[in-house]
């Protein structure tokens, strides 16, 4: 019965060393590639060897950093292939989201879709982490307006993978923002008249130009022209 709170301020300790490296990934913070070595973790934390480690096992099970074996663990980069693949998928699973988002969703949801919208319109930043906060939270509502849970929690275990993506990005692109709120703003114009097919293309049209700084989208999307004109 002793070891019970002395376990409890272990996990709490790990969950507090993960939660802090995770932002500092997500951040920009540590660059693709760097190492990242316990005797430093040690002094920028201020904590033990144990919850440290627990803390980057927990990081490459969720392929947030990578083991590399007899040299330690360093940031994972994503190759081109990689970057690919993610945002193919993405940008389908977005793209459906959206459309039936225009179908189900409530002007209750729509509304938050809106402040979201606002607070980025005010928000003047360069600081990417802050500006991919607001984009997920948009990107969230729509999925949660979809009404499709298998949907919703595909693209949850996706996340980690994209945000890091969108880091990358996102800090070759210190206006990315600026244009985010614009492609935002149509999306939700879509929602908001109801139109399924434009609310579908003009999200993958906004997946695909997140990331054109790193990949060129394979192809161009076929229905452009028409459903401009919806």
């Amino acid at each position: 019965m002793t070891q019970q709170p002395d376990k409890l301020v272990k996990e709490t300790t790990t969950m507090a060393v993960y939660k802090r490296l995770f932002d500092y990934v997500m951040s920009g913070q540590f660059e693709p590639g760097i190492w990242i070595r316990e005797r430093q973790l040690k002094e920028m934390l201020g904590v033990s060897s144990t919850p440290i480690r627990e803390a980057l096992r927990m990081l490459v099970q969720e392929q947030v950093l990578e083991l590399v074996p007899h040299h330690g663990v360093r940031i994972k980069e994503y190759s081109t292939k990689e970057i690919q693949d993610y945002y193919e998928l993405r940008a389908e699973l977005e793209g459906l989201a959206a459309e039936l988002a225009a179908e189900r969703g409530s002007k209750l949801m729509f509304g938050k879709m809106e402040e979201i919208l606002y607070l980025h319109r005010t928000f003047e930043t360069e600081r990417s982490d802050e500006a991919i906060v607001l984009n997920n939270q948009f990107h969230d509502l729509i999925v949660e307006a979809s009404g499709n849970l298998s949907l919703k929690n595909t693209l949850q275990h996706l996340r980690v993978g994209i945000n890091w993506i969108q880091v990358m990005a996102w800090s070759r692109n210190k206006d990315r923002h600026f244009s985010t709120f614009h492609q935002h703003q149509g999306i939700l114009d879509a929602l908001t008249a109801r139109n399924p097919k434009l609310a579908r293309y003009r999200m993958q049209e906004h997946v695909w130009d997140s990331i054109k700084l790193i990949i060129e989208p394979p192809g161009t999307l076929q229905m452009a022209g028409e459903l401009r004109k919806s």
